[in-house]
């Protein structure tokens, strides 16, 4: 049987381009400056962005980039185990663990490739794996490598350290990893930290962090773990630099030994070039204006809460949450596609998420310090002036 017959027969996405309707990987032309972007000629006002410092176009941060690329050249070529190492991660690293109160820090190439390298390096014959059952997939996939070198994995209910409790008390004595995001993307909400930390705790379990989406935005920027007064109890926390850190790349914190133990044992490390001079240069000057800014509360928690009022008062759908996450929710996927256009055509862009990836069929917004007053008014007009055509679909699926 041919292989690739499979990819013949999938037509999933034809299905949706052949009505209008396919949202998936949208061209945008330069950046997202001011809440703003640019797609198909025309600008949009960009609610679907990671970018909640709004730093991809801070001055400091491109400035920074742009001298490394001429000091260090366009790539680290090769992996950080031989050739691949630079001062310059090794400078982003000591000022990640000075900052989020770690001894030592590792960068990896992606923020997906640090939770792949860190789950599958720490776990294997004879352990416990615990996931969220909501985690993201880079946890999951991290422990499906874990799971092929003999780990467990089980799951616990969402945000439910009830449920944690229960199955680690019936558990067998054996040594167990926790893993959960910290602030779920497609949700928007926060973990439970301290309750979890308590229970790892209680029962000897090792409690991993993925805090991709609250580094920058809670704790004075510090995440999650600071937010919920949990700093120093959470032995790995790991996170990304393609959301507040405006880069790309990603890192795990933890105890020395812990860092040099996957420093020489995680494959996704070892097999990878080193990242390059530009993006490790971003993240670094990223995190010193997150640094610098510590002491201000985000735009972005208070953007979000206003549009999620604003929505609410219209009559839409909306889920909101304490993060600058918040979703729109459809009957179904041809209603949600279609708002999604829709709103595309009359210059607001959302993101369109499907199952599996949530429950349901939602628009999922994202808002970011570069949302301002002006900016989210327009928006919101945009929300308001197409009710007639959006909200229709709520009271035919009811």
């Amino acid at each position: 049987m041919d292989l690739l017959e499979k990819c013949r027969a999938y037509m999933r996405a034809d299905e949706a381009r052949d009505v209008g309707l396919y949202p998936y990987y949208p061209a945008f032309q330069g950046p997202a400056e001011g809440g703003q972007a640019v797609l198909d000629g025309a600008e949009v006002c960009m609610l679907g962005s990671n970018n909640y410092r709004a730093l991809s176009v801070n001055m400091q941060v491109i400035g920074a980039a742009q001298d490394a690329i001429a000091l260090y050249g366009t790539s680290a070529t090769g992996s950080r185990l031989l050739n691949g190492n630079l001062d310059l991660h090794e400078e982003l690293e000591a000022d990640l663990a000075d900052f989020f109160g770690y001894e030592a820090a590792l960068v990896f190439a992606t923020g997906y490739m640090t939770n792949l390298g860190v789950v599958s390096a720490l776990a294997g014959s004879g352990d416990l794996v615990y996931l969220d059952e909501k985690a993201h997939a880079s946890l999951i996939d991290g422990a499906r490598l874990a799971k092929a070198s003999g780990a467990v994995v089980r799951w616990f209910g969402h945000n439910d350290p009830g449920d944690l409790a229960r199955q680690l008390a019936a558990a067998p004595t054996q040594s167990v990893l926790v893993a959960t995001d910290g602030v779920f993307s497609m949700e928007g909400d926060l973990a439970p930290v301290s309750e979890l930390v308590a229970i790892c705790e209680e029962y000897g379990a090792t409690l991993l962090v993925d805090d991709a989406h609250g580094v920058g935005v809670f704790g004075r920027g510090r995440g999650v773990i600071e937010q919920a007064g949990m700093q120093g109890r959470v032995p790995l926390m790991t996170l990304t630099f393609g959301k507040s850190l405006a880069s790309q790349g990603g890192a795990v914190l933890a105890d020395a030994k812990t860092i040099d133990f996957l420093r020489h044992t995680s494959r996704p490390q070892i097999f990878s070039a080193g990242l390059s001079p530009a993006d490790t240069a971003a993240a670094h000057a990223a995190l010193r204006e997150i640094r610098r800014r510590a002491d201000a509360e985000p735009d972005a928690l208070a953007a979000a809460e206003h549009l999620r009022r604003a929505l609410d008062a219209l009559g839409y759908d909306v889920a909101g949450s304490a993060s600058p996450v918040l979703r729109v929710r459809f009957p179904d996927q041809v209603a949600m596609l279609s708002a999604q256009r829709i709103l595309v055509d009359h210059g607001v862009y959302t993101n369109a998420v499907l199952p599996p990836a949530c429950e349901g069929y939602q628009l999922r917004i994202a808002c970011t310090d570069a949302h301002t007053p002006d900016v989210l008014e327009a928006a919101i007009g945009v929300f308001a002036s197409l009710r007639e055509d959006l909200l229709p679909r709520y009271r035919q699926a009811a």
